[in-house]
Protein backbone atom coordinates (compact mmCIF):
# COMPACT_ATOMS: atom_id res chain seq x y z
CA UNK A 1 0.00 0.00 0.00
CA UNK A 2 2.55 2.27 1.07
CA UNK A 3 4.30 1.39 -2.09
CA UNK A 4 1.70 2.49 -4.37
CA UNK A 5 0.90 5.66 -2.33
CA UNK A 6 4.57 6.89 -2.74
CA UNK A 7 4.18 5.93 -6.44
CA UNK A 8 1.13 7.69 -7.23
CA UNK A 9 2.24 10.80 -5.55
CA UNK A 10 5.40 11.30 -6.77
CA UNK A 11 3.72 10.94 -10.79
CA UNK A 12 1.03 13.19 -9.80
CA UNK A 13 3.88 15.55 -8.65
CA UNK A 14 5.65 14.86 -12.38
CA UNK A 15 2.60 16.04 -14.52
CA UNK A 16 1.41 18.70 -11.96
CA UNK A 17 3.92 21.22 -13.46
CA UNK A 18 2.15 20.32 -16.95
CA UNK A 19 -1.25 20.85 -16.12
CA UNK A 20 -0.67 23.94 -14.46
CA UNK A 21 1.19 25.44 -18.03
CA UNK A 22 -1.80 24.11 -19.57
CA UNK A 23 -4.71 26.83 -21.12
CA UNK A 24 -8.09 26.23 -21.74
CA UNK A 25 -8.26 27.79 -25.65
CA UNK A 26 -11.40 27.97 -27.29
CA UNK A 27 -11.58 27.28 -30.84
CA UNK A 28 -14.22 27.85 -33.09
CA UNK A 29 -14.39 26.64 -37.32
CA UNK A 30 -17.01 27.23 -38.85
CA UNK A 31 -18.26 25.07 -42.29
CA UNK A 32 -19.26 26.65 -45.42
CA UNK A 33 -22.36 25.77 -46.75
CA UNK A 34 -22.00 23.53 -49.46
CA UNK A 35 -23.94 19.83 -50.67
CA UNK A 36 -22.19 16.79 -50.08
CA UNK A 37 -20.27 14.67 -47.24
CA UNK A 38 -18.94 16.25 -43.63
CA UNK A 39 -15.48 17.98 -43.56
CA UNK A 40 -13.02 16.31 -41.92
CA UNK A 41 -10.39 18.39 -40.05
CA UNK A 42 -7.31 17.98 -38.65
CA UNK A 43 -5.89 21.04 -35.98
CA UNK A 44 -2.09 20.72 -35.29
CA UNK A 45 0.66 22.79 -34.09
CA UNK A 46 4.17 23.12 -35.33
CA UNK A 47 6.89 25.60 -33.26
CA UNK A 48 8.50 28.41 -34.12
CA UNK A 49 10.76 26.55 -37.08
CA UNK A 50 7.58 24.88 -38.50
CA UNK A 51 8.56 21.53 -36.93
CA UNK A 52 5.28 19.22 -36.07
CA UNK A 53 4.65 19.47 -32.55
CA UNK A 54 1.13 17.75 -31.65
CA UNK A 55 -2.13 17.36 -33.04
CA UNK A 56 -4.80 19.58 -31.12
CA UNK A 57 -7.88 17.46 -32.45
CA UNK A 58 -8.90 15.38 -35.45
CA UNK A 59 -12.67 15.90 -36.75
CA UNK A 60 -13.47 12.81 -38.70
CA UNK A 61 -13.68 9.04 -37.13
CA UNK A 62 -12.59 6.91 -39.98
CA UNK A 63 -8.91 6.75 -40.33
CA UNK A 64 -9.01 5.66 -44.16
CA UNK A 65 -9.82 9.41 -44.98
CA UNK A 66 -6.75 10.88 -42.70
CA UNK A 67 -4.48 11.17 -45.96
CA UNK A 68 -6.73 13.35 -47.38
CA UNK A 69 -5.57 15.53 -44.43
CA UNK A 70 -2.69 15.77 -46.14
CA UNK A 71 -0.29 18.63 -44.65
CA UNK A 72 -0.88 16.84 -40.88
CA UNK A 73 -0.98 13.22 -42.22
CA UNK A 74 2.53 13.30 -43.69
CA UNK A 75 3.66 15.79 -40.42
CA UNK A 76 2.96 12.77 -38.49
CA UNK A 77 4.73 10.25 -40.09
CA UNK A 78 1.69 8.91 -41.39
CA UNK A 79 1.03 7.83 -38.13
CA UNK A 80 -2.48 10.32 -37.58
CA UNK A 81 -3.82 11.49 -34.24
CA UNK A 82 -1.68 11.86 -31.14
CA UNK A 83 -4.70 14.15 -29.89
CA UNK A 84 -8.12 14.10 -29.42
CA UNK A 85 -10.43 13.17 -32.09
CA UNK A 86 -14.02 13.91 -33.14
CA UNK A 87 -16.71 13.58 -35.02
CA UNK A 88 -16.79 15.51 -39.14
CA UNK A 89 -18.43 18.59 -39.22
CA UNK A 90 -21.29 19.21 -41.38
CA UNK A 91 -21.88 21.79 -44.21
CA UNK A 92 -23.05 24.89 -42.65
CA UNK A 93 -22.15 23.96 -38.75
CA UNK A 94 -20.11 25.63 -36.10
CA UNK A 95 -17.08 22.87 -34.62
CA UNK A 96 -16.36 24.55 -31.00
CA UNK A 97 -13.76 22.71 -29.15
CA UNK A 98 -11.73 23.91 -25.74
CA UNK A 99 -8.71 21.93 -25.92
CA UNK A 100 -5.87 22.68 -23.53
CA UNK A 101 -2.67 24.19 -24.80
CA UNK A 102 0.51 24.90 -23.03
CA UNK A 103 0.81 28.62 -21.98
CA UNK A 104 4.58 28.46 -22.84
CA UNK A 105 3.30 28.06 -26.65
CA UNK A 106 1.50 31.53 -26.79
CA UNK A 107 3.30 34.12 -27.90
CA UNK A 108 6.05 31.72 -28.28
CA UNK A 109 6.34 31.39 -32.40
CA UNK A 110 3.77 28.40 -32.19
CA UNK A 111 1.29 28.11 -35.41
CA UNK A 112 -1.87 26.43 -35.04
CA UNK A 113 -2.85 24.85 -38.41
CA UNK A 114 -5.96 23.16 -40.12
CA UNK A 115 -6.18 20.87 -42.84
CA UNK A 116 -9.65 20.28 -44.28
CA UNK A 117 -11.19 17.76 -46.93
CA UNK A 118 -14.54 16.46 -47.94
CA UNK A 119 -14.69 12.46 -49.96
CA UNK A 120 -14.66 12.92 -52.95
CA UNK A 121 -15.20 17.21 -53.23
CA UNK A 122 -11.32 17.84 -52.63
CA UNK A 123 -8.84 19.03 -49.95
CA UNK A 124 -7.80 22.16 -48.44
CA UNK A 125 -4.55 21.60 -46.77
CA UNK A 126 -3.34 24.30 -44.38
CA UNK A 127 -6.17 25.84 -44.95
CA UNK A 128 -5.85 27.56 -41.77
CA UNK A 129 -2.13 28.98 -40.71
CA UNK A 130 -2.43 31.39 -37.60
CA UNK A 131 0.49 32.15 -34.97
CA UNK A 132 -0.64 31.71 -31.12
CA UNK A 133 -0.60 34.61 -29.81
CA UNK A 134 -2.06 37.01 -27.29
CA UNK A 135 -3.04 39.36 -30.06
CA UNK A 136 -4.62 37.38 -32.27
CA UNK A 137 -7.23 35.98 -29.66
CA UNK A 138 -10.64 36.66 -30.84
CA UNK A 139 -9.70 37.99 -34.69
CA UNK A 140 -11.64 35.77 -36.93
CA UNK A 141 -10.11 34.42 -40.30
CA UNK A 142 -11.56 33.73 -43.38
CA UNK A 143 -10.25 30.14 -44.74
CA UNK A 144 -9.81 29.77 -48.40
CA UNK A 145 -12.16 26.34 -48.97
CA UNK A 146 -14.19 24.37 -46.85
CA UNK A 147 -13.65 27.02 -43.66
CA UNK A 148 -15.55 29.96 -43.66
CA UNK A 149 -14.47 31.59 -39.95
CA UNK A 150 -12.01 30.32 -37.73
CA UNK A 151 -11.04 32.13 -34.41
CA UNK A 152 -9.75 31.23 -31.00
CA UNK A 153 -9.50 33.09 -27.81
CA UNK A 154 -7.56 32.24 -24.30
Amino acid sequence: MYRTTTALALSMATLAPIAADANPVRIDVTIAQYQGPAVYLAMYLTDKSGAYRSTVWVAGGSTRYWKHLRTWFDATGGQGADGVTGASVGAGRTLTITPDISAAMIDAGYVLHIDAAAENIGESPNEIQVPLTTAGAGQPIAGNGFITSFQYGL
